[in-house]
């Protein structure tokens, strides 16, 4: 039987430089059962990035196991299983919100006739009604990564995969954002892996916390987060919120 949501096994990643060797991921596993929320964080340059990027399919590793809902990341690619955001909205400027959002349907020769109603579902999801007809440079930041959840979704993917897609906004947007993604999640249930460096975001949207340390990139404890969804604003003012921020910190920095 093949293993559900998101599954990494022993997954090893090395890279060979002219002058030294870099262990980017050690033996790294992790499961992300099927519509759950599971945050990424680490430190700069523990291989988050690289993990992420071996999920996407877009780098092989050097041994282990990758499967997200029981195929293999090319697999999953090709039939629209996998939604992807990042940092960079990396939207087409020329292209309104409607049509940015109408990208992967592109990819996969999808007849955008027949998604029409989809589309619209998705810009009332991210709460951009009003704005199908508009162009990114007439979005704010906030807006624009709205756009890139949207269209992330427009597939209706089984796996959702974020790599610090509010990494670029003010701490007030951010929050704002973060009550945003989590009505949506609840809404699709998609299984998601969010890499960020925010420990107060990762405790916010996850059932769980990965963590990793560098040199070389493993995963070093992994971490429930207690609170019951949904989650509200007031609970970054919590005091079991800020106990468990200061125990995931120290973790981070190895104490």
């Amino acid at each position: 039987m093949k293993p559900d949501g998101i599954y990494l096994a022993g997954v090893n990643k090395i890279y060979k430089g002219r002058s030294k060797t870099v262990e980017a991921l050690k033996d790294v596993s992790l499961s992300c059962p099927t519509s759950s929320f599971t945050a990424l964080i680490g430190p700069s340059g523990c291989g988050k990035s690289t993990l992420m990027r071996i999920a996407l399919g877009l780098e092989t590793p050097d041994s282990g196991k990758v499967l997200l809902e029981g195929v293999t990341p090319a697999e999953a690619t090709k039939i629209g299983k996998i939604g992807i955001a990042f940092q960079d909205a990396a939207l087409l400027p020329w292209r309104s919100v409607r049509r940015n959002i109408e990208v992967p349907l592109n990819v996969l020769r999808k007849p955008i006739k027949d998604y029409t109603a989809k589309i619209q579902e998705m810009i009332n999801l991210v709460g951009l009604n009003g704005f199908e007809d508009s162009l990114p440079g007439e979005l704010s930041g906030g807006m624009r990564q709205r756009v890139s959840i949207a269209r992330a979704l427009v597939t209706t993917p089984k796996v959702l995969l974020m790599d610090e897609p509010f990494g670029a906004l003010d701490q007030i947007l951010r929050r704002q954002m973060n009550v945003e993604l989590q009505r949506i999640w609840d809404e699709t249930k998609a299984t998601t892996l969010l890499v960020t460096h925010g420990i107060d975001e990762a405790i916010f949207l996850s059932d769980r916390v990965a963590i990793m340390h560098a040199n070389p990139g493993k995963i070093v404890d992994i971490i429930d987060i207690p609170f019951e969804r949904p989650r509200k604003m007031s609970l970054f003012s919590d005091t079991s919120f800020h106990k468990l921020s200061i125990q995931i910190a120290e973790i981070l920095h190895g104490q």
